[in-house]
């Protein structure tokens, strides 16, 4: 983990415990969001919508966190995840908007 942060952050961050655990709590997160795109594709379609409407609520919570009053990066270093979470919802919403059968 130490590794992976040097590399991501240019040698710019010494990583100590807390980044370590910060950097191991994302990456578990990240883990379970990829097992709940896996398991919704076992859900019936009620149960799918839901999980969607989860993951685009997320990205908006996310969204809110990287823009609110008390960011602290520059805009351009924000870019790459704003179009990340506006993006991943966007492709949610076409989804949970479609009819079956009809291709987007």
């Amino acid at each position: 983990m130490e590794g992976f942060i040097t590399t991501i952050t240019n040698g710019e961050l010494t990583p100590d415990k807390f980044h370590v655990n910060i950097f191991g709590i994302d990456f578990a997160k990240n883990l379970t969001i990829s097992l709940q795109c896996y398991f919704g594709t076992k859900m019936r379609a009620a149960e799918q919508k839901m999980l969607a409407q989860s993951m685009v609520a997320m990205c908006i919570m996310c969204l809110g966190v990287l823009l609110g009053p008390w960011k602290s990066a520059p805009i351009q270093e924000l870019v790459p995840p704003c179009l990340y979470l506006t993006i991943v919802p966007t492709t949610y919403v076409l989804a949970i908007t479609g009819t079956k059968g009809k291709s987007s």
